[in-house]
């Protein structure tokens, strides 16, 4: 746990360091929308974009593993129980049927 928190505040140190560093105030225009803001927030803004837009880009795949995986685990419990079944009887059980 300390680890993480030290990886915490270094992180939040440098991103405080990045706003300071990028105050400057620019226009942003996108579909006629025009916004201004300090270059730090767009970046930042922009890199949240990114993110989850590669979220979004990988859950159908992240979906269809855990559906097979549920599968494969279904499939493991038949076969055990199948086992289980198919086993010869323990030891004591097998002196009485000689």
């Amino acid at each position: 746990m300390p680890m993480f928190l030290i990886i915490a505040i270094v992180l939040a140190a440098v991103t405080a360091l990045f706003a300071i560093q990028n105050s400057t105030v620019i226009t942003v225009s996108f579909l006629g929308w025009e916004w201004d803001a300090s270059l730090a927030l767009i970046l930042i803004l922009t890199l949240g974009i990114g993110i989850l837009i590669g979220y979004l880009a990988g859950l159908p795949s992240s979906l269809k593993k855990g559906s097979q995986l549920r599968q494969v685990k279904r499939d493991l419990g038949a076969l055990e129980e199948t086992n289980v079944s198919l086993s010869p009887p323990p030891e004591e059980d097998r002196e009485g049927l000689i």
